[in-house]
């Protein structure tokens, strides 16, 4: 376990916004579920898209690397017999079930970390009723048999995740996927990313009232990831410039800019986004977790700082997070200096004109690193950030970031 103190040192400057992890992680299956070799551009690289590019290769798909550029391409018969290690990435095992369920393929899946204890009774619950087994033993999860009656009936109050990924499985199939969801949907902007990739790579996917209708085969495509709007929050809320990030991107995080107006701030780049504090923020901000699980904890530092009150609402999801998010969250903010409340549902907090020097215990979560180093920049003496290269699940390169911005930190 690595640790870090952070000083007390502004950032300034301007950073190419990095690479989404979520539009890649997507594209990466669906270029892997594609007749013909696609060419991904994925320019930055975390743990959780190697995670999922390893994923595709254990199933026997070509990749080779040049550059900034993936050449993928589908094997002519996947791999009967696999194993896979998916690392802590959520997103690369959610995907990677239904597929090799999909695909007939019998697979041992082996996680790591906090992944081995986040939840996939979606699966084992559905799974069952259309004809694979799934088991779990320890850090392994062995899936065996193939998918069959494409009518599947499933709850969507857990993680959109588990819908994007039959989505994806459909292109393994000749026949239709109706996926009917019992529930009201979280985090509906991640399954709208899921359709808007699969329908690049030639995919049909309906949605009626509370169900979707999957058709249609994928073929390969030149694909360009767009920068990710989650990790480029930080460096926003520290009032650098972020260069390259789409306007009119879907990614649900793009929405905590609603927050950032809230709160006073305002865009002053004329082409891209730069922050600055120009207005007093509202006295009382109420923040809606529940499409935004990644950006509340960064925006809770923000908020703890320039609002008086604040509320966050629909927190459940947030405890099924890389950490339980609420109590990482609250524990950050209460070493700050910060006095918060925990509810059922919610937590508040009150503002502070600055930050305590303190010792911040990232659980393992790299947004909760991320948002502790940025905190420091507005603390008054430097932070440590203990287990602080866990960034790495998202942000391979932050700390250099960090450090090309002005900022100041040291290895212990």
């Amino acid at each position: 376990m690595m640790n870090r103190v952070i000083e007390n040192k502004k950032l300034s400057g301007q950073i190419l916004g990095i690479s989404s992890k979520s539009y890649a992680h997507r594209a990466i299956f669906c270029a892997a579920l594609s007749e013909g070799e696609s060419i991904l551009e994925i320019e930055d690289l975390s743990k959780d898209i190697e995670s999922s590019l390893n994923c595709i290769k254990s199933l026997g798909v070509s990749v080779k690397k040049k550059d900034s550029k993936f050449y993928i391409k589908a094997p002519k018969k996947f791999n009967k017999n696999v194993s896979i290690d998916v690392g802590e990435s959520g997103t690369s095992l959610r995907f990677i079930l239904p597929i090799v369920a999909g695909l007939g393929i019998d697979a041992e899946i082996i996680r790591r970390g906090s992944l081995i204890s986040r939840t996939n009774e979606v699966y084992f619950d559905l799974f069952p009723k259309h004809g694979v087994s799934i088991e779990e033993k320890n850090e392994k999860i062995f899936v065996n048999g193939k998918l069959r009656d494409f009518n599947f009936k499933l709850t969507a109050n857990i993680s959109s995740q588990f819908i994007s990924g039959l989505m994806l499985a459909s292109a393994s199939s000749d026949s239709d996927y109706n996926i009917e969801l019992t529930t009201d949907i979280e985090s509906k902007s991640y399954i709208q990313m899921t359709i808007d990739v699969m329908e690049k790579f030639g995919a049909k996917i309906e949605k009626v009232n509370n169900s979707f209708k999957c058709s249609g085969k994928l073929y390969s495509q030149n694909y360009i990831v767009e920068k990710d709007w989650s990790n480029a929050l930080f460096f926003l809320a520290a009032g650098v410039e972020v260069l390259g990030l789409n306007k009119n991107s879907i990614q649900a995080d793009k929405k905590s800019l609603k927050y950032f107006c809230e709160l006073g701030l305002e865009n002053i780049s004329k082409k891209d986004y730069k922050f600055v504090k120009n207005k007093e923020a509202k006295d009382k901000i109420t923040i809606d977790a529940k499409d935004i699980p990644d950006s509340i904890p960064i925006l809770a530092i923000l908020s703890a700082l320039y609002a008086k009150e604040i509320n966050i609402i629909n927190t459940k999801r947030l405890k099924l997070k890389e950490s339980d998010r609420v109590k990482s969250t609250l524990d950050m903010l209460r070493n700050l200096g910060v006095e918060s409340q925990v509810y059922e549902d919610s937590f508040s907090f009150k503002g502070v004109r600055s930050f305590k020097s303190c010792e911040i215990h990232s659980y393992n979560d790299h947004r909760i690193a991320m948002s502790a180093a940025i905190a420091a920049t507005f603390a008054d003496g430097p932070i440590t950030i203990l287990d602080s290269e866990c960034v790495k699940k998202s942000y391979k390169n932050f700390y250099e970031d960090f450090e090309s911005l002005g900022g100041v930190c040291h290895v212990l």
